[in-house]
């Protein structure tokens, strides 16, 4: 039997969300409270993050309905929304957003508000590539140095080093130092590498 399940974040102090609920009645829907999931986060919270609506997806099932009242309640971007629905599509699960009506987000063939979402993180994907290189070439252009920055000083790469000759294991040490793994692999390999003495010709 397929169940509906009610995902809110109201992003308030945690009160009941007495409000939202009289929305999803008024929307036309029968809601059980055993099945409605609250976070309270703020909306730039990524999906993954809000514990409510990642444990009210793993407990749907294939054939199960999630509902909810804002587009913003899948996500904290159009991308991030559209991972969302991307994947009640891959675990046949249907949404609906009561601020678009009765359609099935994730269902095929695919409804026009999920076209427009792709649209858009086209959109967003163009203009932010768009954006770094132009930033890039004014960057060049001023003659500030574009490369990556030294995320270590000279002296913490000697006590980078110093604590490998030890035997601190890579990760410990990046650990440490706030860096990663790769970071103090290339200290490693450039205190590592040998020092080829000059030999004098003679005459």
């Amino acid at each position: 039997m397929a169940h509906t399940y009610f995902y809110i974040n109201s992003a308030s102090d945690g009160n009941f969300p007495e409000q939202e609920l009289i929305r999803l009645d008024k929307a036309g829907y029968t809601v059980a409270l055993n099945r409605v999931a609250v976070d309270n986060v703020p909306p730039y919270v990524g999906a993954q993050e809000r514990s409510a609506l990642t444990n009210v997806l793993r407990r749907a099932a294939a054939g199960d309905e999630l509902v909810v009242l804002d587009l913003s309640c899948l996500g904290s971007s159009a991308r991030d929304v559209l991972s969302t629905l991307l994947k009640c599509r891959k675990e046949r699960i249907a949404v609906r957003c009561v601020e678009l009506g009765a359609i099935d987000l994730a269902g095929r063939p695919e409804p026009a508000a999920f076209k427009m979402l792709r649209a858009v993180v086209r959109l967003e994907t163009a203009t932010r590539s768009e954006r770094s290189s132009l930033s890039l070439k004014l960057a060049q252009q001023c003659g500030r140095s574009t490369g990556r920055p030294v995320s270590l000083s000279g002296q913490d790469r000697e006590r980078v080093a110093a604590l490998l000759k030890k035997g601190v294991s890579v990760s410990e040490t990046a650990r440490r130092f706030g860096t990663s793994r790769q970071t103090v692999m290339r200290i490693r390999a450039a205190f590592s590498a040998p020092n080829i003495p000059t030999v004098a010709r003679r005459a």
